[in-house]
């Protein structure tokens, strides 16, 4: 395949041209999206080599489903082999490209070609990326179908895998740095407990009720009030009075809130009747399955004159304003801007001369000028606010960005005569929150509204969730549901089958992928499902199993009433023309098929001996072939419904 010479140059251009600050997976996909469509490959990988351990890790696919990198890796763990031992190996022992022309003729394929058949690759080109002599990864283009790469081919991935390798080292900088930062925080638990401990910062854990559930001696300091005074306390106790219902109310909205890392002030009275002020940072935790907020806190008693002074120094205030790391502005009455310092102008995108004298109208929505009205309303009015509103903004390009903003009103002695705000940029954790939503929502969806039964089972077998076909097939609501073991719900026989898929999940032995189970619903109905499980792991660890439970109760009573049918029909057979006095056993069937008799009727109809009439009819009864019942004066004989005698011929 020739690749034509634009194309070329224009993919060369465009990996060279990508922006290294972005996010580095977000390099690593641009690079092999672009390298993979000038070759008109149908997929493609990055492979990057750890620096410490040398081993190789898929770090970005194109062209395969989201699976591909996991299934590689489990793949290798399976067979007892690294990635090294592919061609991928290779290159990274020579430092020389490597073409695979046909994956099942290649010797280093090995237990990869399975997988190769899986996802629709055929051939191979593995292209090593270097940092001098070093290979520090390689840039791999699959096709679906027999291919000779040709020297053209070679060449331009080859070129492409050396830009990308200069990237690369560019946008992994950033990277090293932050995981060197966070490898050392976070070495050991002693090292946190010794963080916590000796932190100059309050740290405290409140229960969903508002209790202080943990302090360390920091927050007791911060707070003026003894540990045992305050563990197991409510933190209403250390509000003062006329406070206390605003901050309940304020707690109770935030504990449904989406801002888990809310950042708020507060004011706190200590055992001695001192009042404090204290900045706190809220963010949420789960333990043990149980929602907590942890605090951080600082005692901003001080900042607090700080800043009253600062606001009488314009000297001081204005190198605040300019060189502050959040968006500062001011506005009159008619929202008028009139000032507005660097970080600002930067993210309008304005110069000082374009927005000075403009109206905030201008750069923000309706809905957020709203918002900034009712905010400056209440604090005319002194009402309870929020420490922060969010603003959407709309810069000069038309691009929206989000800020947290914090409003006070400008006074000319008792008159308002304008607005100061200050307003962080949280476009990106806006963007994150809404990705994180629609993401959540779109697994709901699927959950909920899936044919089969889904569910959420922790390590130890308790249900975490389950939608609205498995509540169904249960019989049970989601509060009878949820939180109970499975072992409720399943046949002693079938507890078997989930203990043991539990201890082989445990010691790492392989689990068979679908199991059938008897289910107990809360009728006492029994049902049969066909399971399907795959793990949830956190690193190494499973954290949740997710199954798939398709009711396959009908098609096995079925069977089981095919099989039933089956035996009955070859034991009438054999009653009537396997044994002796069959015939005469047909003669009653066949009256019987209309209406039933009892025993002189049927021997005067067929004019036998009452006796031999009974015997027959009690061997026809010993098989449950025919019943009987009485009306009250003789025994009558009758074939019940579930018995086929068409096939009987005398």
């Amino acid at each position: 395949m020739s690749i034509n010479k634009n194309v070329k140059l224009k993919a060369l251009l465009d990996v060279a041209s990508i922006d290294i600050t972005s996010g580095f997976d977000e390099i690593l996909q641009k690079i092999l999206s672009i390298t993979c469509e000038s070759m008109n490959a149908n997929s493609g990988t990055i492979i990057l080599v750890d620096e410490e351990t040398g081993e190789l890790r898929i770090a970005s696919s194109f062209g395969l489903r989201e699976d591909y990198i996991e299934q590689v890796h489990m793949e290798a763990r399976e067979a007892g082999v690294p990635l090294s031992s592919s061609p991928s190996g290779a290159v990274l022992k020579t430092g020389h490209y490597y073409v695979v022309p046909d994956i099942y003729k290649e010797p280093l394929a090995g237990p990869w070609c399975k997988l190769a058949k899986i996802y629709n690759i055929r051939s191979q080109l593995f292209t090593p990326m270097k940092k001098g002599l070093k290979v520090i990864g390689l840039l791999n283009i699959y096709m679906s179908t027999v291919h000779d790469f040709t020297e053209e081919e070679i060449d331009f991935v080859t070129i492409a895998a050396s830009q990308a390798s200069s990237i690369i080292q560019n946008g992994r900088c950033t990277e090293d740095k932050i995981k060197e930062i966070y490898d050392k925080l976070y070495k050991s638990e002693k090292y946190l407990k010794t963080i916590i401990d000796s932190s100059l910062d309050g740290i405290a854990v409140v229960n969903m009720q508002g209790e202080i559930e943990f302090g360390n001696d920091s927050f007791f300091n911060i707070v003026g009030w003894p540990k045992d005074e305050l563990l197991g306390q409510s933190f209403i106790k250390i509000l003062p009075q006329g406070i206390k219902e605003a901050y309940i109310k304020i707690w109770q909205e935030d504990q449904n809130s989406l801002n888990s890392g809310k950042i708020a002030d507060a004011k706190i009275l200590t055992k001695e009747g001192e009042i404090r002020y204290l900045l706190n940072s809220r963010a949420e935790m789960i333990i043990d399955g149980v929602k907590k907020f942890l605090y951080i806190t600082k005692d901003i008693t001080k900042q607090q004159k700080i800043e009253l002074e600062l606001e009488e120094s314009e000297a001081k205030f204005r190198d605040l304003f300019e060189n502050a790391n959040d968006f500062i502005y001011t506005h009159d009455l008619k929202g008028n801007i009139l000032s507005i310092n660097k970080i600002g102008l930067k993210l309008l995108d304005v110069t000082e001369e374009e927005i000075i004298g403009s109206n905030i109208r201008q750069w923000v929505t309706p809905e957020s000028v709203k918002k900034i009205e009712d905010r400056s309303r209440k604090i005319f009015l002194n009402q309870p606010l929020e420490p922060t509103v969010v603003i959407e903004a709309i810069n000069k390009k038309g691009e929206h960005k989000w800020g947290e903003a914090r409003t006070r009103l400008i006074k000319d002695g008792n008159k308002i005569i304008g607005t100061h705000g200050i307003m962080r940029d949280i476009t990106e954790k806006m963007n994150l929150e809404k990705e994180l939503r629609e993401s959540e929502e779109k697994y709901r969806d699927l959950f909920e509204n899936a044919q089969d039964a889904m569910y959420v089972l922790d390590n130890e077998g308790n249900f975490l969730k389950m939608n609205r076909v498995g509540l169904q097939t249960l019989g049970g609501k989601k509060e009878e549901v949820i939180g109970t073991n499975i072992s409720k719900w399943v046949t002693p026989e079938s507890l078997v089958i989930v203990e043991e898929r539990r201890k082989k999940r445990l010691s790492g032995e392989r689990v068979e992928q679908t199991d059938i189970l008897e289910v107990v619903c809360k009728n006492g109905e029994h049902r049969w499902v066909e399971i399907k499980t795959r793990e949830i792991k956190d690193g190494d660890r499973t954290i949740e199993i997710h199954g798939i439970a398709r009711d396959i109760t009908e098609n096995r009573l079925l069977k089981q009433e095919l099989r039933k049918s089956n035996k009955q029909h070859k034991l009438l057979c054999y009653l009537i023309k396997g044994t002796r006095g069959g015939k005469t056993r047909a003669l009653i069937l066949k009256h019987l098929s209309d209406k039933s008799y009892n025993a002189n009727q049927l021997a005067t109809a067929l004019n036998m001996d009452y006796k031999t009439i009974r015997h027959h009819l009690n061997v026809l009864i010993k098989n449950g072939i025919i019943a009987k019942s009485n009306d009250g004066y003789s025994d009558l004989y009758f074939i019940p419904a579930n018995i086929d005698v068409d096939v009987i011929e005398p």
